[in-house]
């Protein structure tokens, strides 16, 4: 058995030595004592004797220490020296982070050992060593190894803009969270600061994205265990939450989400305090639909704060109030319409919300051609840009309030034929992202392992929906509105279809839509 272990020992270190010594740019720690300052960890002298000057100290606390990788890099060994002078069982009961992220071996014991090293197997930048226990934290030198990356594991890092908060307090203002300084202490003025409350942070992207990470950079000086019970959201739909009794330095979550209003929405009563957000993704670009059909007179239920219903087509899409781009009524079960040049075909309609603030507001109207309902929304979210199916004829687009409050539109825009017209024989729409969290087509309609288009076509013809989406290779899906999570590339569109390999029938989580020919069934 201890031939064993003395084996299990040897292979670890020579793995660990087989990969490159990475280096850290600066280091924080819960406290210091004794002289004990952080960057003794990484001066490179291994000496385990404290009077040497060698190794750090905290208080006698559940403390932790934590370093910055020059870099994004995968972390797959950490090597820890521990004091030998005295004291080496107080480092019994710790975990190793990066990111975030627990390390593949942390340690319990009732034994001490003098060097030691444990497997990580994570991508990141920041290692933290966490005490489960209530004593000093000390370590005469840590390294670790690994690989550098040629960039960042989260892909394009997407700039925001507009930020706000609930409240401010000390001065923690909201544009801190997106100043590009990521300095985790308090002082250095890097950090957000509401009062204590169930607060919120958010800001915006510069235009619709797909937004696949939020990284959070927790306050490390004090009350980092203020941040452990929250939310986030993108256009008020959640894509990732944290509950814990610990606390994170620097943490990455998963979203996968499309839309441009990025919040932090606190789940406690507490400040909510963000030293950095970071949001990673890639821009969607909308599909312009063919043929924009021109409005040319408008009105409204009533019009607020000089927010004339004519800032709906006047070719201003900026989502920002203060830019004059943007309708508003008085709070009231409100309207708007407008008139389109010549009766016409309306296919598709698009709509552009606020963003600067109180986008929550239209999120329960319904859209109407010449008193003909063509499309609705109601949730308890709200969208930054959605293109809502229509498929009805007429001359007159009216958008009905179905709540208490003001509608406040920053762009219609209608696209369709300027004559009547019927929908062409299944026509292919185009290729689009699905979401669980907010389905384009929650209908199914049907699985099978004979599923191609002709088959779906019918399906959803006698349901009655206008379009028809073909997923996973042998899924139909039935609906009317499509494109609430972004347009996908025609090659994402991949899988043969169960029942005729040389038709397409969508990808994994993306809809293949085409629209329904009554006449083939």
């Amino acid at each position: 058995m201890l031939l064993r272990i003395v084996a299990i020992f040897l292979l670890v270190n020579i793995a660990a030595s087989a990969n490159t010594q990475l280096k850290f740019a600066a280091c924080y720690q819960s406290s210091t004592a004794a002289g004990g300052v952080c960057e003794r960890a990484f001066d490179g002298r291994t000496n385990q004797n404290y009077g040497a000057g060698s190794c750090t100290h905290t208080n006698a606390e559940k403390g932790f220490w934590q370093a910055a990788i020059k870099g994004f890099a995968r972390v797959r060994f950490v090597r820890i020296y521990n004091r030998l002078d005295c004291c080496s069982d107080r480092l019994n009961s710790f975990s190793i982070f990066l990111d975030g992220q627990e390390c593949e071996q942390s340690y319990s014991s009732r034994k001490s050992f003098s060097v030691k090293t444990f497997r990580c197997n994570k991508v990141g930048q920041m290692l933290v060593i966490k005490n489960r226990i209530n004593t000093p934290l000390t370590v005469c030198e840590v390294q670790i190894f690994g690989n550098y990356l040629s960039g960042n594991p989260y892909g394009a890092r997407l700039p925001m803009l507009q930020c706000q908060q609930s409240s401010t307090a000390a001065g923690g203002v909201c544009s801190r969270a997106i100043d590009n300084n990521d300095h985790q202490l308090y002082g250095h003025k890097s950090c957000t600061h509401t009062k204590n409350e169930k607060g919120w942070w958010q800001a915006r992207t510069k235009s619709l994205s797909h937004i696949r990470t939020v990284r959070i950079f927790n306050r490390m000086d004090c009350c980092s265990e203020r941040l452990n019970n929250f939310v986030i959201m993108v256009d008020g739909h959640e894509c990732a939450s944290y509950k814990s009794n610990s606390f994170f330095s620097i943490r990455a979550f998963k979203c996968n989400r499309i839309g441009q209003v990025v919040t932090v929405k606190n789940r406690k009563t507490s400040p909510l305090t963000l030293c950095e957000v970071q949001v990673y993704g890639k821009e969607v670009k909308l599909r312009t639909p063919k043929n924009r059909l021109p409005l040319v007179s408008c009105s409204q239920s009533s019009t607020a704060v000089k927010g004339v219903c004519q800032r709906a087509f006047d070719g201003n899409t900026n989502p920002n109030w203060h830019l004059n781009s943007c309708t508003h009524t008085k709070s009231e079960l409100g309207w708007w319409q407008a008139t389109l040049k010549e009766r016409s075909l309306v296919r598709k309609i698009r709509i552009y919300n606020r963003l600067d603030c109180c986008s929550e507001r239209l999120n329960d109207f319904s859209i109407t051609v010449d008193g003909q309902e063509c499309a609705s929304f109601k949730s308890s979210g709200f969208f930054s840009v959605k293109t809502f199916q229509c498929n009805k004829v007429g001359q007159q687009i009216r958008i009905n309030n179905r709540k208490r409050s003001p509608l406040t539109l920053c762009e219609v825009q209608v696209f369709g034929e300027k004559k009547k017209s019927t929908i062409k024989a299944g026509h292919f729409v185009g290729c689009f992202f699905e979401s669980n969290h907010w389905p384009d087509f929650a209908s199914l309609a049907s699985t099978s392992n004979d599923m191609n288009r002709q088959k779906c076509n019918c399906l959803c013809s006698k349901r009655g929906t206008s379009v028809f989406a073909l997923r996973e290779g042998n899924q139909c899906r039935c609906g009317d509105n499509y494109g609430n999570n972004g347009e996908a590339e025609r090659s994402d569109c991949r899988l043969p279809c169960a029942g005729d390999s040389n038709q397409i029938c969508g990808g994994r989580m993306i809809n293949a839509v085409f629209e329904v020919d009554k006449n083939h069934c």
